[in-house]
């Protein structure tokens, strides 16, 4: 790239879709080559290891169901849901455990969830998750919780899945190994609407998609930053430099573009994650702070958890 070209870089908020879809592959490309190729072990293509589960009831109906898929032999939670009317019977437990066997089977060492206050964070304790961080970057004091822990031995979990699956089936449960998507739809609307009761009046729970994209002279690609604004939260999940412009302040000049767009949507704070071979110090630079680490990644490959708020 000419010095002309690398004076004329422009940031874009109205990427194409293939800009979008580059800017997607170029953060994964970044991430499998910095890990040989384990980004999403076991598996060597997004999703790698993904499962569906449900769960019927007595009355044939969806009573819950679970969503996972992996990074770095890490079986992370997406979905978790159960009916309310079923709750405290073991159900979630069942859905876990057994999401837990599958990926023992498949090759993941641990599994780790994100959990509001008024969900999962007395629960997860109970079934062997350990307390990484607490965010508190939301409105009205409402606080995210974030639990890993390290998969246990094919034993203990054989002989919890069978003692679960045991009590449940007597009761007239049946778990569904491969849920259709008209099935994994009640599930997420039963999810959504949990979600969507807890959280304050006029507050979007999964807010709008952000993307930026960084341009050279030549109207090509070189950078760009993905994001999300649930709950009046601006959460990062990509951003990317091209090789030849890291450390030029290109990665600040998209972290205060989006943190500018974030205060115009009326979010309070920005929250993300960086793996331990994505650059923490970046954001430690940009003011960003740790409320916690995730450390139960293959190869030892460890989490930092991030928080600014803006």
């Amino acid at each position: 790239m000419s010095p002309k070209e690398r004076d004329h870089l422009t940031i874009s908020d109205t990427p194409s879709k293939e800009e979008s879809r580059l800017l997607s592959l170029k953060f994964d490309e970044y991430n499998q080559n910095e890990t040989n190729g384990r980004m999403h072990f076991p598996g060597k293509q997004e999703p790698g290891f993904s499962l569906n589960l449900a769960v019927r009831g007595p009355d044939r109906s969806i009573v819950g169901g679970v969503n996972v898929s992996s990074v770095l032999g890490v079986m992370w939670l997406e979905v978790l849901w159960t009916s309310e009317a079923y709750r405290g019977r073991g159900i979630a437990s069942w859905l876990i455990l057994e999401a837990e066997r599958l990926a023992h089977e498949a090759g993941c060492v641990g599994a780790g969830t994100w959990t509001f206050s008024w969900q999962g964070a007395g629960f997860y304790p109970r079934v062997g998750f350990d307390l990484n961080g607490v965010y508190d970057g939301y409105p009205r004091g409402m606080t995210e919780h974030v639990l890993s822990k390290r998969l246990p031995s094919p034993s203990d979990i054989q002989e919890a899945v069978a003692l679960r699956s045991a009590d449940n089936r007597r009761s007239g449960f049946e778990l569904i190994s491969r849920p259709t998507k008209d099935e994994m739809q009640i599930v997420h609307r039963g999810l959504r609407s949990h979600c969507d009761a807890h959280v304050e009046a006029g507050v979007d729970y999964r807010g709008a998609q952000v993307r930026l994209i960084l341009r050279d002279g030549r109207g090509e690609l070189v950078g760009g930053l993905s994001a999300s604004t649930p709950v009046r939260v601006l959460a990062l999940e990509e951003i990317w430099i091209a090789d030849q412009l890291r450390g030029q302040g290109y990665g600040r000049r998209l972290s205060e573009t989006v943190e500018n767009i974030a205060r115009s949507q009326g979010c309070i704070a920005v929250q993300g994650s960086c793996l331990s071979f994505q650059t923490p110090g970046f954001f430690r630079a940009v003011g960003y702070e740790s409320f916690g680490r995730v450390d139960v990644y293959l190869d030892d490959v460890w989490e930092d958890l991030l928080i600014k708020r803006i």
